[in-house]
């Protein structure tokens, strides 16, 4: 069985041999901090650390339904041990200048007015710019099929990308203050989406697809917005993109989106997204939980606690023998909440994949450095 098929088939409740084998990705010092206690140098992409240890690799597809041309970070300056750069969303900002990964902290947005939407950012989002669709999209999409890659298929976002073109206090601002552009701009980018998808969707060679939205648009406590807003102006636009996805025989669709995701879970089902994900557990978005509360037909992904990782040990046990309901029920494939934070040891990382893989009938891959997940 592919990694691909395993992936599609648990979130249809269907018999696989094992539930997929896969992690959510790593801090961009983890290379480094590992190499002190024995790891290879030269591993610093996520898709190299996946390989090494075994893990199944995701490979998207190479469609892009959001801004181009792309915004390209640029750095700034370097002033008073602050780095100031622009990020991918065209946003100045700064983080401290040690080398350690924090998050930046935003001082000045692209989209301050409807001028802004109009003249900068609209017109990367017209369906008609060159390049949002490669010539070769179908032998590339075959070619990662056969190295069993598993296929991520991102359609983009309809109100995270917004909030980080504004920044948080302006887009709550702007919903009172301009609800027509706020309406305006989502329907744009969900009509943008839409039509890159009956352009693109033809020309894959298989119809197992997945395909996720990225909002993260939750804070620890709750999402930024209320459930009924987001009812009101966000669902209709998912449905509208998810019923293309499903003309198109793809049936099932997650959502990446941080935080306390509980409040609106039911919206985004009401939508026809059926899988949540990377279900962080220090802000209270339990799998168990929410499994209990919703039953079979919510799908899950994460939800393992990055910080029972990082103590080692028993607390690694003890989480994993928490999960292992919800992975013999199927549904469900188990990893980190979120990225592999650098307060994780090399030692209790290995532990956890072992111990993962005991528990959950995973089978045990040597660590080396492979091209590719099909490599023994």
């Amino acid at each position: 069985m592919t990694s691909h098929e395993r992936l599609y088939r648990t979130l249809h409740h269907e018999p696989v041999d094992h539930v997929l084998d896969r992690e959510f990705r790593y801090w961009q010092e983890i290379p480094g901090l590992w190499q002190r206690e024995g790891f290879p140098p030269g591993l610093v992409t996520d898709r190299q650390i996946e390989l090494y240890f075994g893990l199944a690799s995701q490979y998207r597809i190479p469609v892009r339904f959001e801004e181009m041309p792309l915004f390209q970070t640029t750095e700034i300056e370097i002033r008073d041990g602050y780095r100031y750069y622009y990020d991918e969303d065209h946003v100045i900002c700064r983080v401290r200048n040690d080398g350690l990964t924090t998050m930046p902290e935003y001082l000045e947005y692209p989209l301050t007015s409807r001028r802004d939407w109009e003249y900068v950012l609209k017109p990367r989002y017209d369906p008609d710019i060159p390049g949002r669709i490669p010539e070769d999209l179908a032998a590339r999409v075959r070619d990662a099929l056969e190295k069993d890659y598993y296929l991520r298929f991102y359609i983009g976002s309809l109100f995270g990308r917004l909030r980080n073109y504004t920044g948080f206090e302006q887009i709550c601002y702007l919903i009172y203050d301009d609800p027509g552009l706020v309406d305006e701009i989502i329907q744009y980018m969900a009509d943008t989406i839409c039509e890159v998808l009956e352009r693109c969707l033809p020309l894959l060679p298989c119809r197992t697809l997945i395909a996720d939205f990225w909002e993260d648009i939750c804070f620890n406590t709750g999402p930024m917005v209320s459930p009924a807003w987001f009812s009101k102006h966000v669902v209709p636009r998912y449905r509208q993109v998810v019923s293309v996805l499903n003309a198109h025989g793809i049936d099932t669709v997650f959502v990446d989106c941080d935080g306390r995701i509980g409040p609106i879970v039911d919206c985004w089902m009401d939508a026809g997204i059926r899988v949540m994900f990377p279900l962080e557990r220090a802000s209270g978005s339990d799998p168990v939980v929410l499994r209990r509360t919703y039953g079979p037909g919510l799908l899950l992904m994460g939800g393992v606690d990055k910080r029972a990782i990082a103590c080692g040990g028993d607390a690694i046990v003890r989480e994993l023998e928490y999960l292992a309901s919800l992975v013999e029920e199927g549904g469900y494939i188990p990893h980190c909440d979120h990225l592999c934070p650098s307060d994780v040891s090399l030692e209790n990382y290995r532990f956890y994949l072992g111990k993962k893989r005991e528990l959950f009938g995973l089978p045990r891959r040597e660590e080396r450095i492979r091209l590719h997940p099909c490599e023994l």
